[in-house]
């Protein structure tokens, strides 16, 4: 062993040499003068130690690690596995024990050293050479009695003197020549006082450190014993040397007996460590790693002494050969030590030639003799240190045609190459050759020190070959046969053990194959003998073999690691002169961790004597103070090293489950250990690959879900909580626990996404059961405190593994968990809660959308959670919703501002805008819930405004306008509520837009949003009446029941039709840009579905609006009067102002121009979707552009009254302001509106929109056609005889053609301008009925018809036209009709006038003017619709009137003057024939449009109520499935409540069962260490232990705590004695009992097993066993004689365990002697 960098050697002279003569006296005294006199060791009698002929000690029997062989003996395979390293790389061995931390025992209160006086005194005792050792203790004993102070150097002087054998000098006469010398030393010891032998111990302390042969000494004679037996009584001082000295003799060599007797040495005795005992417990801490060989051979450097071997038959040169030894220098003279030579190896032949190796100082000298007297010698670059184990390996290379070599490898490494020019043959055989000594006997060439197994190999090894035998250690002693030897990774066994190196062995000396003086050594039959004879070595001149017992083997023997654990039960325990030891917990883990890396079979029986559980045991039940960092630091070393063991991954589940993982025991701690603890758990050992194959990840997970809820709580359980908490210091602060929870939910997490078992099948199901604990903590605990990092772990899986998190979450149906904690009073819980769901849904397949949200309308719960708390809804939480909305998850919790949305994205959860909506409407108004909407309107607008999927999205939902419309303020009160309302009609025409342009029938969308807005805005106006009721008296309040009304017009629907118009007209305007020709886009393909839209929208209003202006005949009959004394007004009371309707009706005959007129689109398919009459379009066009002409003669006619009258007045009655507002647009935008020219009685635009109209679907003459024509020439001409008049007849008279008064016989007439009845018959005998949502015109009894067009016929006068009175002249009954100029004066009733030529013209002119625009278009009529007309229009006889050549004349020649024409018109035939004939089609005309108008209005209030039903339809089933819902999620709540409560119970009974067994198995480690009558006494008492053998016998008897003898067991209580019964009464009962039992032949079937259900179990598959042990739990009963235990039935796949239920009040009914038997 190496000596202490503490005692370094010093030099001294050479001792001369002095004559003395033999003296009576036993000693004499020689004075020194002050040079030192040097005594010749010759003259001295030397002590034969005999040490050839030692017998082995009888402690060195109690373990056998050598075996003594014979020939063709080898080591068996598990000795050397014993003694073999488990690292690349031997550990050096500690020159002395490392200083110990402050404030130990240990530590020497001074230099012990320091003070002793010099070793080399003046005076010198030196006994007679006739002088026994006994002689010279009794002398020295003599001495020490005779307390003279001057005599105590000469007492250590003689005594160490004796001991080495002459002159003791620490240099140079420092070994023990006879080991019982010893214990001569140890009889003087006891007779000497303690400073004395402080001064013993310590310089004795410091000769067995200079060499390892007086630690053999020691070793022999027992002394760690003697020791142990002294120190108890020993001082302070003295037990820090004898405790060193204790640690130098444990660390060279302690065997079985020593090892029992140490540790006996620190077993309590009356509840106290024993005197010194802790000291000893730092020595078992310093103890180093026994990394040299526990069989070695020993050098003693005398002269001669080595080992020889048998003569060589020749070298292998040609293959060349290596030389490879483990060795250790120990010199016997430090001084003389560098002049010394000792030999390694010496092979050479008789002659002197061969190869040699020496050592010179610490240098290596190779020499190479090919020749007598021509010697070459090269000294190694390298130093060897002494008292240090080394390997060396000498490689002689050789080369043909190169240079030969030889390679130096120490300790693995080469550290230099010889270059050699030739190599050594011989013919002669290799007899001179040695190890350790010269052959030749050339003084001084003895080395002195150990080696280990020596080999030469017939090659030469490679650098790696080298490497490894380095890394093998000096306890590797066999011949590279089987790689099971040895632990050395795979990378070092491929260049030991394949063979090669084996059969190259020319000679493998190993100690352990040794006997008596013979080295065995049997090569293999495969390979070449390299010797003469027999290849057995023999060592000389004692060389012999030492057998030392490393304090790991020798622990094995008394029971292994295990015999420590009982000194953790001592913890707690007083020293007999020091109070607890805080760091004795340190000093006993180091101990643990020293040996489990260092030995492989200690972590094998610390697994199986369940250690850690022990040491658990112990720490929980001791103080506090031991649960230092320090000790955490020890064991987070023990769990660091065993990560790194290949083999650790069991005893690491024992370390984690039942010390890191178990808050139990560290909730005691100081809070900055705790959190070191946790902050390990989730940094560094998750750092670690393999912690997932180390653990039980289910349990685990629990268990850490169990902590974080019971021990490190931030919050106390509320009341309605059903578990209890552990206490915990006071001195924990609320910003440790938040740490300690941190690390905790990160250990959580990796636990949770690392992959289990290398992706292997099974992974996902070991997630579920994971996820489900953490979801099971989330549905338990209701602090809000105790939430918020929960959470935030299960809102950051989800973000970061949503393949693991997803299925899990679905398949333990996690929803109700998460609704449950929306309703949160606390919005803290809610968002994370939200943004939970906001990732599930994100990451969620649309099927599984569908099936976990859709089914069930939870969507619409959301809002109703969100709400049922407050009515409020801050920005945080509309951020999370619109997250959700579009799926675009974000891990913030806090929210600064809102960020608009991006128009790229999606409406991916689109039912969430009407969540949003409902939830936002139904908080309370204030500033914030304004700003909330304006931003999602926002948002809505962003996303609509480019994306047509998220318009399509949006108009695909049901009844999306009422959420929407719901937004707006129908009458804001502020500027902000109008903003917000804006926005809404923003967001509606973009999504109407979109609907008229892309959407095949999306003018639906435009008929639900007007019916969806008049429900809302009359509903807000009811509650507004509500409320002013309110105001006016809370008596007389009124409760109506409130009901949609009919359809009126609002602002809600102007500015809706506004947007719309406006989008419609920008992409007209579009086209424009694009292409002239408007037609051809209207035309394309791609807008047909626009167009239709276009037409629908047209067509569903244009009849509402006619009305809205006043109806088309009111307006004709004003148009047409001389004052426009008749008032217009809207017969349907739709509450549309005039001019907005004016303006509206504009617009569509605009539209009209662009889709009806110049569209090529049939309408045919148009008119069946809404179930119209085949021209229904036509003449919905017709009446537009009718009213449109209409409003520009009334426009006209407000600018350039007719002559004789006065100007018109807007304010001078409501007549007039009615008529103004109707053409108020009209005049200030003349130019946009078509009023070119005021003089015209049509305008031009008038004229092209009605001729278009007509001619659009004439291909060829129709009925279509026929009937619109026929309408157009009434209307033509009654505009024409109108002016005619105006222009010819003053107003003042009355006029032929008109009759403005009103005569009671009309009264009861169905005049046209008085009907107002929508059901009367039309003059072609068609009734306009109502049929469901559309309107019908239908054909009816043909016979009927005819009845009623005469009834109408007869109800009207010949003469009226639309209130014009056209007098009653005689008709010529030729059927021909004279016009000339002269009829010109009877047209008035004024009495004849002369005019003059002037007045002519003048009235020739107006009238050309004002008839011009209208002449071609009424002959154009009359020509293209002759063959039609000529048969309509007929006479008061049935005559043809217009085939007189002069009316046709007049008819078809266009530049004849319109004059003509219109006196033709006003010829009684032909009024009486357009009255009667063209007046009931243009009756007919009007009388649909206003059916049209009233069933539009009819149609709107039956899609509001339906929309109402939908609505009603959508909340009640809501509410059924949410009340299912809620019901499924409280039965599971329940079922999560019980299974964590079931948790908790098995995680409490675990310990409490962990506490019991780690007790026992306490109890029986400790009586291995007993003496056989230190536990016994006569009152022990033992019962069978649940042990069983194989054969499951119970042969094992352990301590019965609570036994006692039989006459001190007490009596139990009386039982009542039942009275006795007579057998007739027993039979009686027992008769009585079966009678009663009588069950029915269905129920007895029923309780049988059917033969198709064992069929059925038998085919049944086993389930895959899971790599986890899988636990199946419920609730049962034990029961035993005399007992009823309530608790719980585990079963896992290997055990099976009953834990009782100690709240159980059953349980409590036990006795306490039950109790503390389960």
């Amino acid at each position: 062993m190496e000596v202490s960098a503490d005692d370094p050697p010093t030099k001294q002279d050479e001792t001369s040499e002095a004559s003395s003569s033999k003296q009576e006296n036993d000693e004499i005294e020689i004075e020194k003068d002050g040079s030192e006199e040097n005594f010749d060791d010759s003259q001295m009698d030397t002590v034969d130690l005999g040490l050839d002929e030692t017998n082995p000690t009888e402690d060195d029997e109690e373990i056998t690690t050598t075996t003594e062989k014979s020939e063709n003996v080898f080591p068996e395979t598990e000795a050397q596995s014993e003694n073999t390293i488990t690292s690349p790389s031997p550990t050096p061995v500690i020159e002395s024990l490392p200083p110990l931390p402050e404030g130990k025992e240990l530590e020497l209160e001074e230099d012990v050293t320091s003070t002793l006086p010099r070793l080399l005194s003046k005076t010198t005792l030196i006994h007679s050479n006739e002088e026994g050792a006994d002689e010279t203790i009794q002398r020295l004993v003599n001495v020490v009695h005779s307390n003279n102070i001057a005599d105590r150097t000469q007492i250590v002087d003689n005594l160490f003197n004796l001991l080495v054998g002459g002159q003791f000098d620490l240099e140079s006469k420092f070994v023990i020549e006879d080991a019982s010398n010893v214990d001569h030393m140890l009889t003087l010891q006891s007779h000497c006082d303690h400073d004395l032998q402080n001064e013993i111990w310590s310089l004795f302390l410091a000769v067995i450190r200079k060499s390892n042969r007086n630690l053999e000494a020691c070793t022999r004679v027992g002394l760690i014993s003697k020791i142990l037996d002294i120190l108890p009584d020993a001082p302070p001082l003295l037990a820090d040397l004898l405790v060193q000295l204790i640690a130098a003799l444990v660390a060279y060599s302690i065997n079985v007996k020593q090892t029992r007797h140490l540790l006996r040495a620190l077993k309590s005795t009356n509840e106290q460590w024993p005197s010194n005992s802790l000291k000893l417990l730092h020595v078992l801490k310093e103890m180093p790693q026994h990394d040299s060989a526990d069989v070695f051979f020993s050098f003693p450097g005398k002269d001669q002494s080595g080992i020889i071997l048998p003569p060589i038959k020749t070298m292998p040169y040609q293959q060349g050969w290596t030389f490879a030894t483990w060795l250790r220098m120990e010199p016997l003279n430090s001084v003389t030590f560098e002049k010394e030579q000792p030999v390694l190896y010496s092979f050479r032949t008789s002659k002197g030639i061969g190869y040699s190796c020496h050592f010179t100082g610490n240098c290596l000298v190779l020499n190479i003799e090919k020749t007598k007297g021509k010697e070459q010698s090269r000294c190694i670059k390298a130093e060897l240190g002494a008292r240090k184990w080394h390997h060396i390996a000498i490689a002689h290379c050789y080369s043909r045609w190169g240079r030969s070599d030889i390679k130096c490898f120490i300790d693995g490494q080469l550290v230099e190459t010889i270059e050699l020019s030739w190599a050594v043959a011989s013919p002669t055989h290799w007899d001179r050759c040695s190890i350790g000594v010269s052959a030749d006997g050339i003084p001084n060439s003895a080395f002195c020190g150990q080696m280990g197994a020596m080999y030469l190999f017939a090659e030469a090894l490679s650098i790696q070959q080298a490497n490894s035998l380095f890394c093998l250690g000096p306890a590797y002693q066999s011949t590279f046969k089987h790689d099971s030897e040895t632990s050395l990774p795979e990378g070092y066994k491929k260049h030991l053990f394949d063979g090669h190196l084996h059969q190259s062995l020319m000679f493998a000396y190993c100690p352990k194959n040794c006997h008596g003086q013979l080295c065995l050594y049997t090569p293999s039959k495969n390979a070449s003998s390299y010797f003469v004879q027999i290849p057995h070595a023999v060592m000389k001149e004692g060389v012999e073999v030492i057998t030392t017992h490393s304090i790991h083997k020798s622990l094995q023997s008394v029971g292994g690691i295990q015999i420590l654990l009982p000194l953790f039960a001592q913890l707690d325990l007083p020293s007999s002169n020091d109070p607890i030891d805080g760091d004795v917990c340190q000093t006993l883990l180091s101990l643990i961790s020293l040996l489990l890396s260092s030995s492989q079979s200690s972590q094998q029986q610390l697994f199986h004597s369940k250690g850690f559980l022990i040491i658990s045991n112990c720490l929980q039940k001791a103080s506090p103070t031991h649960l230092s960092m320090n000790v955490l630091e020890q064991l987070i070393t023990i769990a660091k090293f065993l990560l790194r063991c290949p083999a650790g991954g069991p005893l690491l589940k024992h370390l984690f489950d039942y010390i890191l993982f178990n808050p139990k025991l560290w909730i005691r701690a100081k809070p900055e250990v705790q959190v070191h603890l946790y902050q390990y758990l989730a940094t560094d050992f998750l750092a670690n690959n393999n912690f997932s194959q180390m653990l039980r990840r289910v349990p685990t997970l629990i268990e850490m879900c169990h902590t974080l809820k019971h021990f490190y709580w931030l919050a106390l359980p509320q009341t309605s909580s059903n578990y209890t908490v552990e206490d915990r210091p006071d001195t924990f602060v609320t910003s440790d626990i938040v740490s300690i929870r941190s690390d905790i939910l990160t250990f959580i997490n990796r636990l949770i996404v690392t992959p289990l078992n290398n992706g292997e099948e099974g992974e996902e199901r070991n997630h579920d059961q994971e996820i489900h604990t953490l979801l099971n903590l989330l549905a338990t605990v209701r602090e809000d405190d105790n939430l918020y990092d929960v959470l935030a772990l299960v809102t950051r899986l989800l973000s970061e593994q949503p393949a693991i998190m997803i299925p899990a979450i679905d398949k333990n149906k996690a929803l109700g968990i998460i609704f449950n904690l929306l309703a949160a009073p606390n919005e803290l819980i809610r968002i994370p809660a939200l943004k939970i769901m906001g990732f599930y849904l994100s990451r969620s397949t649309l099927k599984r959308k569908s099936e976990s949200m859709g089914q069930q309308n939870l969507f619409s719960l959301i809002g109703d959670r969100l709400l049922s708390h407050t009515r409020n809804i801050s920005l945080s939480t509309y951020n999370v919703l619109f997250e959700i909305l579009v799926e675009q998850m974000t891990n913030n919790f806090t929210y600064p501002s809102h960020q608009p949305a991006q128009p790229e994205w999606k409406f991916e959860n689109p039912q969430l805008l009407k969540v949003i909506a409902h939830v936002i409407t139904q908080c309370e108004e204030n500033e914030n819930i304004v700003m909330i909407k304006k931003c999602f309107l926002i948002d809505i607008i962003n996303m609509c405004r480019e994306s047509k999927d998220n318009r399509r999205t949006i108009l695909q939902m049901s009844v999306w306008q009422d959420w929407l419309i719901g937004l707006a303020y129908v009458f804001h009160t502020n500027e902000s509520q109008n903003e917000v309302s804006e926005l809404v009609w923003e967001a509606f025409s973009i999504l109407l837009h979109h609907a008229l342009r892309h959407e095949y029938g999306g003018w639906r969308v435009w008929v639900d949003t007007l019916a969806i807005a008049h429900s809302k805005v009359s509903y807000e106006k009811f509650k507004k009446k509500l409320a002013e009721a309110k105001k006016t008296g809370e008596e007389a309040e009124p409760t109506p029941i409130y009901r949609t009304p009919d359809f009126v017009w609002s602002d809600v629907h102007v500015r809706l039709l506004t947007d719309l118009l406006s989008g419609i007209e920008r992409v007209v305007e579009e086209w424009k840009l694009v292409d002239s020709q408007t037609g051809d886009q209207c035309n394309a393909t791609e807008n047909q579905v626009f167009v239709g839209n276009v037409v629908h929208v047209i067509s569903q209003l244009a009849d509402s609006l006619i009305m809205a202006c006043g109806g088309l005949l009111p307006l004709l009959a004003s148009a047409t009067s001389p004052n426009s004394e008749l008032g217009i007004a809207d017969a349907c009371l739709q509450q549309l102002p005039i001019h907005v309707a004016a303006s509206f009706l504009v617009r569509f005959a605009k539209l009209v121009d662009m889709f009806v007129i110049n569209s090529g689109v049939s309408f045919s398919e148009l008119e069946q979707e809404k179930n119209m009459p085949a021209g229904g379009v036509l003449r919905q066009s017709l009446r537009i552009s009718a009213t449109v002409a209409v409003r520009h003669i009334l426009a006209a006619r407000t600018q350039n009254p007719v002559v004789n009258t006065p100007k018109f007045d807007p304010e001078a009655n409501a007549k007039n302001k009615c008529i103004f507002d109707f053409v108020r647009g009209s005049l200030e935008n003349r130019a946009q509106d078509g009023l070119e020219d005021l003089e015209k009685l049509v305008q031009d635009s008038d004229v092209t929109r009605i001729k278009g109209v007509v001619y659009r679907d004439m291909v060829e003459e129709n009925r279509q056609a026929q009937f619109l024509a026929l309408s157009v020439i009434y209307l033509v001409s009654v505009l024409m005889v109108s002016r005619y008049r105006d222009i010819l007849e003053p107003p003042s008279s009355p006029s032929p053609f008109f009759n403005s008064t009103t005569s009671s016989e009309h009264d009861d007439k169905k005049s046209i301008s008085s009907s107002e009845d929508g059901h009367a018959m039309n003059g072609n005998g068609h009734s306009i009925v109502e049929n469901g949502d559309k309107q019908e015109i239908g054909k009816e009894n043909g016979k009927e018809a005819e009845e009623e067009a005469e009834e109408v016929n007869g109800n009207m006068k010949e003469s009226d036209i639309a209130a014009i009175k056209v007098e009653n002249v005689e008709i010529k009954k030729d059927g021909k009709n004279e016009y000339d100029a002269a009829q010109l004066s009877k047209l008035s009733a004024l009495p004849p006038v002369k005019q003059t030529t002037e007045r002519r013209e003048y009235l020739t002119t107006k009238l050309q003017t004002a008839l011009e625009s209208c002449a071609p278009l009424l002959r154009e009529m009359m020509s293209d619709f002759r063959g039609y007309l000529q048969k309509t229009l007929l006479g008061t006889h049935g005559q043809e009137i217009m085939n007189d050549g002069k009316v046709l004349e007049t008819l078809r020649n266009r530049n004849s003057s319109v004059i003509e024409l219109v006196m033709l018109l006003c010829s009684q035939e032909w009024q009486t024939s357009l009255q009667k004939h063209a007046g009931l089609a243009f009756i007919e005309l009007v009388n649909e449009g206003r059916l049209m108008a009233h069933a539009t209005r009819d149609h709107v209030l039956r899609v509001a109520n339906e929309a109402d039903f939908i609505l009603n339809r959508l909340r009640a089933e809501d509410v059924s499935k949410h009340a299912y819902f809620e019901n499924e999620t409280r039965e599971q709540l329940s079922a999560r409540h019980e299974e964590y409560s079931r948790c908790d119970l098995l995680i409490v009974s675990g310990r409490l069962r962990d506490s019991i067994n780690a007790g026992r198995l306490l109890e029986k480690m400790s009586a291995i260490l007993s003496e056989p009558g230190d536990s016994q006494s006569i009152d022990q008492f033992w019962k069978l232990d649940v042990w069983e053998d194989d054969s499951r016998r119970r042969k094992r008897f352990v301590p019965n705590p609570i036994g006692t003898k039989h006459e001190e067991a007490t009596a139990g209580e009386k039982i009542a004695e039942e009275p006795k019964e007579s057998p007739e009464e027993k039979l009686r009962k027992i008769l009585k009992g079966l009678s009663a039992y009588k069950p029915s032949g269905a129920n007895v079937t029923n309780e049988l097993v059917d033969e198709s259900d064992i069929e059925k179990w038998a085919n049944e598959v086993d389930p895959t066993p899971s790599s986890q042990s899988a636990c199946f739990s419920t609730f049962a009963k034990l029961i035993a004689p005399g007992i009823v235990v309530p608790g719980t039935l585990s079963v896992t796949a290997t055990d099976l365990f009953f834990d009782a239920d100690e709240e159980h009040p059953l349980y409590k009914r036990q006795s306490q002697q039950v109790k503390n038997n389960l």
